[in-house]
């Protein structure tokens, strides 16, 4: 249940940070998922790659999932968040 406290507020900031100042969510997320989460660097950046970018980056998430370096619950819950957080900070 915390995790998901966490994560869901980490998804909201940054939603709400990049709809305000147009600045990708990634500047938000990944220092927070390596804070407040515990993923090292790679997986931070893999877990926001795979629920920001996936419709454009998707054969780079697939070869990080392949690797074994997303961690996909983390990236479902990031983005539902940052949706929501995307439309109030709009």
């Amino acid at each position: 249940m915390y995790e998901w406290i966490i994560l869901l507020t980490i998804g909201l900031v940054a939603g709400i940070m990049g709809g305000m100042l147009g600045v990708g969510g990634g500047i938000i997320v990944i220092p927070a998922l390596m804070f407040f989460m515990g993923l090292n660097q790679k997986e931070a950046n893999a877990t926001s790659l795979a629920f920001m970018l996936a419709p454009t980056g998707l054969l780079a998430v697939m070869n990080y999932y392949k690797a074994g370096m997303v961690n996909i619950k983390y990236a479902a819950i990031l983005a539902v968040a940052f949706f929501v957080g995307a439309y109030f900070g709009s």
